[in-house]
C-alpha cells in the first residue's frame, strides 16, 4: 500500500519506542519532503478551556499531537467550508484554518465534538524517513475511515485498528504496557 493522506499509522505491536508505543497516528500530509500527522489515541487530559479560558464552551479535548512543536495547537476536522484557510487531507476531512472561526463557532455552540479534534504538538518525518521506517516494520500502513476514527475511545483505538489487521493481534492489545507485568 502506498503511504497517502488519510491513512493511519499503527504502532506495530514490539515498537518500544516510548513515544510512539501503541500510537495510532492519522497522516495529515505526506510529500517528497516528508511526512506530517497526529497521534490520535493519546488524550492529554486538557480541555481547549483550558489552553485558552476566555473561549466559552471550549469543552474539546486536547490531544498529544507527537513530539514535533509541542508548544502549538493544531486541529483537524470536518467543518470545510465553514472555515476559511482550511487545507483538505481527503473528502470531508481537513486540516488547520481560520482559528478565530472556529473559537467563533465554538462559542456559539455550533460544533459538535465529533467535529473537531485539537492536538497539541505533531508527529514528523524528514524525506522517505516514513518509507524506511515501514520498510524496517515499526508500522503498519492502513487505508481510514476519519468517522469511524474518532467514534472509538482513544484507550481502544489501538487494539481495535490491530484487530481489523488481524483477528489474532487481538491478545497484543490485552498485554499490559509493561510486559514485566504480564
Amino acid at each position: 500500500m502506498d503511504i497517502t493522506q488519510g491513512s493511519i499509522l499503527i504502532a506495530q505491536p514490539f515498537l518500544q519506542d516510548g513515544y510512539f508505543k501503541r500510537s495510532v497516528i492519522y497522516l495529515c500530509e505526506h510529500t517528497e519532503h516528508g511526512s506530517l500527522g497526529f497521534i490520535m489515541n493519546r488524550p492529554q487530559g486538557l480541555l481547549l478551556r483550558d489552553v485558552f479560558p476566555h473561549i466559552k464552551n471550549g469543552n474539546f479535548p486536547v490531544f498529544e499531537g507527537g513530539p514535533v512543536s509541542s508548544n502549538q495547537l493544531y486541529y483537524i476536522h470536518t467543518l470545510g467550508e465553514k472555515l476559511s484557510d482550511s487545507l483538505e487531507i481527503t473528502k470531508g476531512v481537513y486540516w488547520g484554518g481560520n482559528f478565530f472561526e472556529l473559537a467563533h463557532l465554538i462559542e456559539h455552540g455550533k460544533i459538535r465534538s465529533g467535529q473537531v479534534r485539537f492536538f497539541v504538538g505533531y508527529s514528523g518525518w524528514e524525506a522517505n524517513q516514513l518509507d524506511e521506517e515501514l520498510i524496517g516494520n515499526t508500522w503498519f500502513l492502513q487505508p481510514s475511515v476519519y468517522d469511524e476514527l474518532i467514534q472509538v475511545k482513544p484507550t481502544e483505538l489501538w487494539g481495535t485498528e490491530l484487530t481489523k489487521l488481524n483477528p489474532g493481534y487481538r491478545a497484543f492489545s490485552d498485554f499490559s504496557h509493561d510486559p514485566s507485568l504480564n
